[in-house]
């Protein structure tokens, strides 16, 4: 078994980058601004052992999105670092080449967001179709589909389907 990941550890790697907390015994969290996320991640390698990325997540808090990257390693305690990003330009350095799987994630959160992750090498479209409009992200709270507007399937009149 390995050696559980104590809070002055976390706090000796990470403080520089904002506030430590640790809101239940196997999790620990810092705050912190865009552009120095990709730095805690890193920071969150060597001393911490985090070298495995569980989830990206997002919520949109209206004026913000706040982002989390969830790290663990063999110590099996959740490192949390989470970012707050404005609406009205939500960008954050990319962290595919510290964390591949990351890439993935990227491209989700891009796709349904709007967030651009600065560095990111192919930010295509992943899970929205081709032909979605552009600058129309599903999964902001203030989205609404426009009337006119096409998001894909079928184009013409089918004789016997409703509208």
């Amino acid at each position: 078994m390995t050696e559980a990941l104590a809070l002055d550890r976390v706090k000796a790697s990470l403080d520089a980058f904002g506030p430590v907390t640790q809101p239940r015994s196997n999790r620990v969290q810092v705050v912190t601004v865009a552009e120095k996320a990709r730095d805690a991640i890193g920071a969150s390698f060597g001393p911490l052992a985090c070298d495995r990325l569980i989830q990206m997540s997002v919520a949109d808090l209206g004026e913000v999105f706040e982002l989390t990257y969830h790290l663990t390693g063999p110590h099996r305690v959740i490192v949390s670092i989470r970012v707050n990003l404005p609406r009205g330009d939500p960008v954050v350095p990319s962290v595919h080449d510290l964390l591949p799987p990351a890439g993935i994630y990227e491209r989700q959160i891009h796709d349904l967001f709007g967030i651009v992750f600065s560095g990111h090498p192919n930010l295509r479209r992943i899970i929205l179709n081709e032909d979605w409009p552009e600058k129309e992200f599903p999964m902001r709270k203030d989205w609404k589909p426009g009337k006119d507007t096409f998001y894909g399937g079928v184009r013409e009149e089918v004789p016997g389907c409703p509208r």
